[in-house]
């Protein structure tokens, strides 16, 4: 009984940390959905992209744990698309090297005198949106989402 009730109210509080899904209709005002990030999040949401017509944004919520979510508003501060996928294994191990690869560095007191040099990971066509003249193309790559821009009459590569 303990356990349920334990489950129940776990449950509760983890269900009030992730952004109100009002907020994500397509047409919602900027204004609004930065208001519902700061309720969840304590801060803005993050500009992740920015061509002049279109804006990429990410609220820190609670749903991040679980999938990727990106957010574009256009010239106007209307939500025009919500990409969102769920996070893999290989994400979630990615994460976990990070962080203790960040650990091990705030731990040393001492910077080695080597670079390596880390080659970007494939990334895979995921969606494009209409930007004026142009075509946003963006690939999914681990644990990221980059964008590459292209003539509005071309298409996306496969690849990048």
């Amino acid at each position: 009984m303990k356990k349920i009730l334990g489950i129940i109210i776990l449950g509760l509080l983890l269900s009030g940390c992730t952004i109100n899904q009002t907020a994500l209709n397509v047409g919602t005002n900027f204004t609004d959905y930065q208001k519902e990030c700061r309720k969840v999040a304590l801060v803005k949401p993050k500009l992740v992209f920015n061509d002049g017509n279109l804006r990429g944004f990410h609220c820190a919520d609670a749903a991040g744990a679980d999938t990727w979510r990106y957010e574009f508003f256009d010239t106007s501060n209307k939500l025009v698309k919500v990409w969102s996928r769920p996070v893999s294994a290989q994400e979630r191990q990615a994460r976990f090297n990070n962080a203790l690869l960040g650990l091990a560095i705030l731990n040393s007191g001492t910077a080695s005198g080597t670079t390596t040099q880390t080659q970007q990971p494939p990334g895979f066509f995921s969606f494009d949106i209409a930007s004026g003249m142009n075509k946003v193309c963006f690939y999914d790559q681990l644990g990221s989402l980059s964008a590459k821009t292209i003539g509005r009459a071309e298409i996306c590569p496969l690849g990048y």
